[in-house]
């Protein structure tokens, strides 16, 4: 199986034979049929009788291929006796340019000069070439290439190049010898695509396990390149597997790469499913074992190295926990810093105290021992997960992810703001409602201001090795908008001296049908108890998202929907199950003032419940799913 993660990279290449669509309001299909082939299918409705695709279809062709990271342009002109001169590409972008033509009829015998262009003149990369100068000047000598070769009297071609000599013919005058040009499956009116050569990769890995990463190349300072000992990957970590029929560490392909990185640093994760076309075999994360070993008996993570001194910006981090019989809970600080040592320095096993407790850490079998009473408890220790987000922008060796930054400008320029900081005006900032709309559920650009705001704190308590966000919306609903405003205002009003914060940002977990609903009707204490009513009968908010997701439930397509809602809490109070309202607050000076919102406890809260619509606005709309737990090898 060939090196997948390094062959998957972009290469820039002159392309043969391609047909090329102009803009059209439908999109037109894509085929990538090899590393250096790109079919594009022009559209049904496009009008082909322009006079572009006469050019197209005569191969009289200026073709200007401009490559950036997110974007590829394809800009063809018809040629002219004045064009045929390479562009100069711009600051940022990689480009290359194509000479379509034909040698000049009227140069019957013209005499060839045959000159080594590698990799300039517009020849393919990774391509030997020549160019074949026609000049009609018998006398003429080679001379140094022409800096702008012009299309009627050169030609650009591939090796290989067969050439054939016919017996000469007899003329009057002075003798001249013909020549004929032969190319394998190519005339001489046809740029001759790229010969199929081996695409040169910077990633390399090492047969021993044992070797690092090497953060050198991560961070593009390595000069030793192919003679580095050290592995030379896309990522700060890397996934391969052994194959038994082919002796070889097979590479998992980039999105394999993340995905199997962001299921392992889950330490609730235990088995997961590998698939190999339609073959599954099943992984245990603990012992790195497959049930099925007739193709794959192992699997490997390479890793960066743990120095900050190397890598200060995304050194490899591992946490330690132990199973306390309901989660995996981490060691304290001080005693994880201690076991990691203790692993990294191949030591068998450690002995450490816990409130004057000894325990013994068996670090084959990954147990931990009470050395008292022989009790016995499960340890794991997992990558710490760092999001491609933080360790991208210091990524230097080229691997491409989906784009973050906004597409568009216009919408995008609305969310360049912070949705949950206070604002002065009575709508968000963020808002881009009609006046004639009533309702509106906005997408938020990824890579937005708003939506990495809203993400982050979405991700705190509910990791990125967990969940994967599928999309952000803003709710902007006028009247409902309208009656929160009103309320908050009331309310500031009566919590003049209050140093608790009036308003909170909370989230509620729920099912399509129900996100639907309070979308156009607001949260509605009049339907509780639908999900419990422990601390009274109202709507019920969360302060992380890790506790809503608890009652988010997925629907056909797997997506969960919860809710960043805003909420007034005010002042609180313990809730109680027979509760319709807040209880009374015990003040001689206002003798009927309710509490504002009750609680499951004042300390230590993690859950509000609010009696009355007005105190609260389903503010964005999350739709995420589930990490998948199978991945493709």
């Amino acid at each position: 199986m060939p090196n997948t993660s390094s062959s998957r990279r972009a290469k820039r290449k002159s392309v043969n034979n391609v047909l090329v669509s102009q803009p059209s309001p439908k999109s037109s299909k894509v085929t990538l049929l090899s590393p250096s082939l790109l079919l594009l299918e022009i559209p049904a409705d496009t009008n082909t009788s322009l006079p572009v695709w006469e050019a197209v279809r005569s191969q009289q062709l200026h073709i200007t291929w401009t490559v950036n990271p997110y974007s590829i342009s394809v800009h063809l002109t018809p040629l002219t006796s004045k064009q045929g001169k390479t562009t100069t590409p711009s600051k940022g972008e990689s480009t290359s340019v194509t000479q379509i033509s034909a040698p000049s009829a009227s140069t019957s015998q013209p005499q060839m000069v045959i000159q080594s262009i590698s990799q300039q003149h517009g020849a393919p990369q990774n391509t030997s070439s020549v160019l074949l100068t026609f000049s009609q000047n018998s006398t003429q000598s080679p001379q140094k290439i022409p800096p702008n070769p012009t299309p009627a009297t050169s030609l650009i071609i591939s090796l290989p190049l067969i050439i054939t000599q016919p017996l000469p013919a007899v003329q009057p005058g002075a003798p001249t010898n013909k020549v004929a040009i032969q190319t394998p499956t190519c005339t001489p009116t046809k740029q001759q695509p790229p010969s199929k050569m081996p695409v040169p990769s910077p990633f390399h890995t090492k047969s021993s396990s044992d070797v690092q990463i090497c953060d050198d190349f991560l961070l593009s300072v390595c000069v030793a390149g192919k003679k580095c000992r050290m592995h030379h990957t896309p990522y700060p970590f890397h996934w391969q597997v052994w194959c038994v029929i082919t002796h070889q560490w097979i590479d998992f392909q980039p999105r394999s790469q993340v995905i199997l990185e962001r299921l392992y640093c889950n330490i609730n994760q235990e088995v997961i499913t590998i698939k190999d076309g339609q073959v599954c075999y099943n992984l245990n994360f603990d012992s790195m074992e497959f049930d099925d070993q007739s193709k794959y008996d192992r699997i490997r993570r390479l890793t960066n190295s743990d120095s900050h001194d190397r890598n200060p910006y995304f050194p490899s981090k591992w946490k330690i926990y132990w199973w306390n019989h309901i989660g995996w809970e981490e060691y304290s600080k001080s005693l994880s810093a201690l076991l990691l040592k203790k692993m990294s320095e191949k030591e068998p096993e450690c002995s450490f105290h816990v409130d004057a407790k000894e325990y013994k850490l068996d670090f084959t079998t990954m147990i931990q021992t009470n050395v008292t009473t022989g009790f016995q408890r499960e340890v794991r220790c997992r990558p710490a997960y760092q999001s491609l987000d933080s360790i991208l922008p210091h990524l230097q060796t080229g691997i491409q992810t989906d784009p973050t930054d906004p597409a568009g400008d216009p919408p995008a320029a609305n969310f360049s703001v912070d949705p949950l900081e206070e604002f002065s005006s009575w709508y968000p900032p963020v808002w881009r409602l009609s006046s004639e709309q009533d309702y509106s559920l906005v997408d938020v650009p990824a890579g937005t201001q708003a939506y990495k705001t809203v993400q982050n704190l979405f991700y705190k308590s509910l990791s990125e090795s967990q969940v994967d966000i599928v999309s952000i919306q803003q709710v902007q609903n006028l009247l409902h908008w309208d009656k929160y405003q009103r309320h908050k205002v009331y309310m500031q009003k009566q919590h003049t001296k209050s140093r608790e914060p009036l308003e909170r940002h909370l989230f509620h977990g729920t099912t399509k049908e129900a996100a639907d609903d309070i979308c156009h009707n607001n949260f509605d204490p009049r339907l509780a108890g639908v999900n419990g009513m422990s601390y009274g009968f109202g709507s019920y908010f969360a302060t992380t998202a890790a506790f809503s997701n608890t009652y988010s439930k997925g629907g056909p397509d797997d997506v969960r929907h919860m809710f960043l809602a805003k909420v007034l809490v005010g002042k609180v109070s313990v809730g109680r199950t027979n509760y319709r309202r807040p209880p009374l607050v015990n003040s001689k000076t206002k003798q009927y003032r309710l509490y504002d919102a009750c609680v499951d406890s004042v300390d230590k809260t993690s859950m509000f419940v609010v009696f009355d619509s007005c105190q609260c606005y389903p503010y964005y709309l999350i739709k995420y799913k589930d990490l998948p737990r199978e991945v493709d090898i």
